[in-house]
C-alpha cells in the first residue's frame, strides 16, 4: 500500500497550485505550468500567508521569486521547512547556476472536460436567471404565488428534464455512431467508483496514443467493449446491447418531452398571468 507524502499541497489565489514532486516543485497556474528542480531552489521563504520560492543565480545577479498567495499560514510553514530540508547542499558562490535557466515551463490547455463543465455551469446559471425574471415580472405584476413556482419548477423540473433528454440523446447518438466509425477495443477491470451517488465498475482502455483511460460502467465483467472517437479518444462508449440502447432512447425522448411540457406551461402562466386569467390570486 502506498503512503501520501505529508507535505501539504499550496493552494493560492486565482487557481494557483505548488506542490512538491519527486525531485522538484510544480507550480500550476490558469495557462502554464512550471517544474522547478530542487537544484534550482536556494529556499523557500514564508511571508505570512505567502509563500515564495527563491531561485538561485550567480554572485551579484538578483535571484528570480515565484510567490504564491493567500494560502493556509499553517500549509506554508510546513511546506516552507519540508522543502527545505529537502533540498541539496549549497555551493560556492562562483559555482552557482541561475535557477531559471533550470525552469521548464509547459503551457496548459483546458481539457474538453472542463470546457463541457464550464459551458454547462453558464447555461445552468443562464436558465435560473431567465426564470428569476420571468418570476419576478410576474411577481411585481401582482400574482406572487404564481412568481415563486416559476423559478422552482421551471429550471428543476422543465429545463433539467431537457437537459437529461438531451444528454440521453448524446449518449443513444454515440452508442450508434461510435461502434461504427470509432475504434473498438477492451476496457479491463480496474476497480469499483462511485459516481454520483451510484457504484460502478472502473474499466481502463488505451487509446491509440498508447494513453490509458478510465470509463465506468454497471457491469461486472472482468472486461468490456468500449468504442471510442479517434480524433478525441476521451469520447468513449461502452458498447451495450440493442434493447437496451432503445430503452434509453425512450427515456430521452420521454424527459425531453416531459421538460418541454414543463416549459410551456410555465410560459403559459406567466403569459396568462399579464393577461390576467387568475382574478383568484
Amino acid at each position: 500500500m502506498s503512503i501520501t507524502s505529508p507535505i501539504p499541497v499550496l493552494r493560492g489565489s486565482g487557481g494557483t497550485v505548488l506542490q512538491l514532486d519527486d525531485d522538484a516543485l510544480v507550480l500550476r497556474r490558469t495557462a502554464e505550468e512550471l517544474r522547478i528542480p530542487l537544484r534550482a531552489i536556494r529556499r523557500v521563504r514564508t511571508e505570512g500567508r505567502a509563500v515564495a520560492v527563491e531561485l538561485t543565480a550567480p554572485a551579484g545577479a538578483v535571484p528570480a521569486v515565484h510567490r504564491v498567495d493567500d494560502v493556509s499560514e499553517a500549509a506554508v510553514a510546513l511546506f516552507a521547512d519540508a522543502v527545505n530540508a529537502a533540498l541539496p547542499a549549497p555551493t560556492d558562490e562562483a559555482d552557482t547556476v541561475d535557477g531559471s535557466d533550470l525552469v521548464t515551463v509547459r503551457a496548459v490547455k483546458e481539457s474538453d472536460a472542463e470546457r463541457r463543465k464550464g459551458r454547462w455551469k453558464i447555461w445552468a446559471f443562464v436558465v435560473f436567471l431567465v426564470h428569476f425574471a420571468a418570476g419576478l415580472a410576474v411577481g411585481i405584476h401582482g400574482e406572487w404565488t404564481l412568481a415563486l413556482c416559476i423559478p422552482l419548477v421551471g429550471p428543476i423540473l422543465g429545463a433539467g428534464g431537457i437537459a437529461f433528454g438531451a444528454m440521453g440523446a448524446e449518449s443513444v447518438y454515440r452508442q450508434w455512431y461510435l461502434p461504427r466509425h470509432g475504434i473498438t477495443v477492451e476496457a479491463a477491470r480496474l476497480g469499483n467508483a462511485r459516481v454520483l451517488g451510484g457504484s460502478f465498475g472502473t474499466y481502463v482502455y488505451t487509446d491509440l496514443h498508447g494513453e490509458h483511460r478510465s470509463v465506468y460502467t454497471r457491469s461486472g465483467a472482468p472486461t468490456v467493449q468500449v468504442a471510442y472517437n479517434p480524433n478525441k479518444p476521451h469520447v468513449v462508449v461502452v458498447y451495450e446491447k440493442r434493447s437496451s440502447t432503445i430503452g434509453d432512447a425512450a427515456l430521452a425522448v420521454a424527459a425531453l418531452l416531459f421538460g418541454l411540457c414543463v416549459e410551456a406551461g410555465v410560459i403559459t402562466v406567466a403569459v396568462g398571468a399579464f393577461l390576467g386569467w387568475y382574478p383568484g390570486y
